[in-house]
């Protein structure tokens, strides 16, 4: 399978959780026994993929820093720092919030570096639709709550 579809479909399979979240409460479906509400649950799984895109960022920066427009390492960590606050704060609406802002913002350091020549264009707009997806998920579900 060649690499560019490889991580189109990895990204596709990744926003789905939040697509569900978002959906089965509408469907009657308030929480999943044993588990937990759709808003904790799509705060986990959210924490989970900032932790993933931040390490991403600290890679490119490893790997590239003298062409990085920003040093990842601190703003990347900010960003999870946020993230992690929030949901040891809250895990309900705060954290949801957090993490929509937490996606926006790693979308415009991949914009960055995009401008800096460290992305691909093709993957970069496969990052603004997963991350478009993901965050008009984490609306519908904060406005179950």
């Amino acid at each position: 399978m060649e690499r560019k579809r490889l991580y189109s479909i990895l990204a596709y399979a990744g926003v789905l959780p939040f697509v569900a979240c978002a959906l089965l409460p509408y469907l009657g479906i308030v929480e999943l026994r044993n588990i937990g509400s759709f808003e904790y649950i799509a705060g986990v799984y959210g924490f989970g993929i900032v932790c993933f895109l931040t390490g991403v960022h600290w890679g490119t920066f490893l790997y590239k820093s003298d062409a990085s427009p920003d040093n990842l390492f601190i703003t990347s960590n900010a960003v999870f720092l946020a993230v992690f606050f929030a949901f040891l704060l809250d895990a309900g609406a705060l954290t949801l919030f957090v993490l929509l802002l937490a996606f926006l913002c790693l979308l415009y350091i991949d914009y960055r570096l995009l401008k800096a020549g460290l992305l691909d264009s093709d993957y970069y707009r496969l990052r603004v639709t997963v991350t478009s997806i993901a965050v008009v998920s984490l609306v519908a579900t904060i406005a179950t709550i």
